[in-house]
């Protein structure tokens, strides 16, 4: 009778659990019925995309998935990411970029032949997209900048082995960051400049017909580290004749983008040594120490922060203001805030929040400046980029030995001559472009007067640079082409 009496109890128990499970069960599926994630006014069960609020419940491929959430909204078998008309599954591709897509453009390349009539239809940058698509998709499906931004280095190195043409690996980094799925190219293009350099081990012949313009010289950085980087790795001394690598680019913009090149590759070649890269570097002339510093830099603030991270400690002792001279110790500032441009896919507001964690208030605003340029500069290359015409040229002009005279313009200089015995600088100059000089001291007077065909030029500029009085700066915009003649006033 007692063990009946306990069976009664144990099935009345059990019957009470299943109710309240039941009841919850019931309870958990209502909730469930009316939930709605993504707070858009469509309740999760109806939601075609239910974590990311689609009020409109868009499908262009009808395929349930509304394209809040699909990687391939028009289910042609490119992503999005990649795909420049997402929403039409007869297009992808419009690498001439005037907005018709490859299907419907009858001149592809934009060159005013028809494609009919073209023996070369369509962009280099198109072709390689087309050829290593499942590449490039892997690399822009990546949430992490960073291992994107890696991932694309190791792509574009494996491309520049296999094709010929490195221009053409350049036009496609070109291409892939105008759509968005590169940041920016510079950094992917100083990998191409590495394998370049591997392939030929000869500065001369990887740089020779390729254009400065393109990704803001980052293949001629490129390949000046490689050309170090082997030296350092074969145990050779530290090359004499460093200063005179770029001398055959002068006159051309790419002379500059060779010289700031040199100091990525005294990083690669000294490696944690700064001192000595900051020391080859001020060897140069004076602009050349300027664009030098400024590569150093670049390479620097990049080993380290790949190296250590971007912690408050890491940043705060990036530049450490008692070792470095006060013109090197802005460039390191400013170029971390270039480096964490490319750290944070140029996004301004994450780049400043880590240039913030800079204790140093100085050092703090010079990371901010540098963020902001490099971001500024990017935009402005990807709007409206440079070309050799109207770029800036550096042009050295060298007297008596190891002195020169730097001159920065667009415009090509000419007929130079120094007569130091009256204290007269004259030059021609092709068209009425900027021009800007440091000269130093000895060649100067106090006062000196510009004229261009005899006449003063407007926005006339003269000062001393802060730098023991060695050097002076005068710059001007001619009204004209012409001589120019700067002359002592007595």
């Amino acid at each position: 009778m007692a063990n009946f009496v306990i069976d009664k109890k144990i099935k009345l128990v059990l019957a009470l659990l299943g109710a309240i499970i039941c009841l919850s069960f019931l309870a958990w599926s209502e909730d469930r019925i009316f939930a709605d994630f993504d707070n858009d006014g469509i309740t999760d069960s109806d939601d075609n995309c239910p974590l990311n609020a689609n009020l409109a419940q868009t499908d262009s491929d009808y395929d349930t998935v509304g394209d809040e959430c699909d990687t391939d909204d028009d289910n042609d078998g490119v992503s999005d990411s990649l795909d420049q008309f997402d929403t039409n599954p007869l297009d992808w591709a419009d690498f001439d970029f005037d907005g018709i897509g490859s299907s419907q453009d009858t001149d592809d390349d934009n060159d005013g032949i028809l494609d009919t009539n073209d023996s070369y239809p369509m962009t280099a940058s198109e072709i390689l997209a087309t050829k290593y698509l499942d590449n490039i998709e892997t690399c822009a499906e990546m949430n992490d900048g960073t291992m994107r931004l890696v991932c694309y280095s190791e792509f574009f190195g494996t491309l520049t082995e296999n094709e010929k043409n490195n221009s053409d690996a350049l036009e496609l980094s070109i291409a892939l960051s105008k759509i968005g799925a590169i940041d920016d190219c510079h950094f992917v293009s100083h990998e191409i400049g590495h394998v370049s350099y591997e392939m030929t081990t000869d500065v001369t012949k990887s740089l020779q017909g390729m254009d400065g313009t393109m990704c803001r010289g980052g293949y001629f950085h490129g390949v000046l580290s490689s050309y170090f980087h082997n030296i350092e790795e074969l145990g050779k001394s530290f090359p004499d004749s460093y200063q005179t690598i770029c001398d055959d680019l002068i006159g051309s913009s790419n002379y500059q983008d060779c010289v700031h090149g040199l100091g990525h590759g005294f990083v690669h070649y000294f490696g944690d040594d700064l001192n000595s890269s900051l020391e080859s570097c001020h060897d140069l002339s004076f602009y050349q120490n300027i664009l030098c510093v400024k590569g150093v830099m670049m390479q620097y603030t990049d080993n380290v922060i790949t190296r250590n991270g971007m912690s408050k400690d890491v940043l705060s002792n990036l530049c450490d203001s008692e070792q470095l001279e006060r013109f090197d110790n802005v460039e390191c500032s400013m170029s971390t805030g270039t480096t964490l441009a490319f750290f944070t896919n140029h996004d301004f507001e994450k780049g400043k929040e880590l240039c913030n964690m800079i204790e140093d208030a100085d050092s703090r605003n010079y990371c901010i400046e540098g963020l902001r340029l490099e971001i500024q500069d990017s935009e402005k290359y990807e709007s409206n980029p440079l070309t050799e015409d109207i770029r800036e040229k550096f042009q050295p002009q060298f007297i008596e030995g190891s002195k020169s005279i730097d001159i920065r313009s667009p415009a090509i200089i000419s007929d130079f001559q120094v007569m130091k015995e009256v204290g007269v600088i004259s030059f021609s100059i092709d068209k009425p472009q900027y021009v800007i000089l440091y000269i130093p001291s000895e060649f100067v007077a106090s006062k000196m007067l510009v004229t261009v065909n005899g006449q003063i030029p407007m926005d006339l500029k003269s000062q001393d640079y802060l730098l023991g009085k060695e050097m002076a700066m005068i710059s001007f915009v001619p009204n004209q082409s012409g001589t120019v003649l700067i002359t002592p006033v007595q």
